[in-house]
């Protein structure tokens, strides 16, 4: 698969898209905790709308405030861990495993539980390890 490298202006033109303030906020050194990407490295061209008669390609990246859907599912009623930043990637990835391993919707993977079941490429999608995912979630005390 032939990936398609951002330029330093294209990625200095991007503005973060709906989540523009959390892309300002973070900062230029932030590094996704999960898969060790700078946000030059997650940028990534796409389609837009895809599906949609408007659809179109771009550059995105987008940031996503991760956090424990679990608080209350695990017998310690506390949340396994704190709300963290994480690339959308990073964030599709938790998701994709949860469906895919018929996982409850109410559970979620920490970040550094994710770094574990993905192999990340700058500027493309992730692959995911759904038997690392399984193993991971089925040693977790419930």
């Amino acid at each position: 698969m032939n990936i398609k490298i951002p330029t330093i202006e294209d990625y200095k033109n991007y503005n973060g898209l709906h989540c523009h303030k959390l892309w300002a906020e973070v900062g230029e050194s932030w590094i996704c905790p999960s898969c060790n990407r700078n946000k030059f490295q997650i940028l990534r061209w796409t389609t837009r709308f895809p599906g949609k008669p408007n659809a179109f390609k771009a550059w995105v990246a987008v940031l996503h405030r991760h956090h424990d859907h679990s608080q209350g599912y695990f017998s310690t009623n506390n949340s396994r861990f704190t709300e963290t930043v994480i690339c959308d990637q990073c964030n599709s990835a938790d998701g994709q495993a949860k469906r895919k391993l018929g996982l409850p919707k109410n559970f979620s993977f920490s970040p550094s539980e994710i770094a574990l079941f993905i192999n990340a490429t700058p500027h493309g999608k992730h692959k995911l390890n759904f038997e690392v995912a399984r193993y991971i979630y089925n040693g977790i005390n419930i």
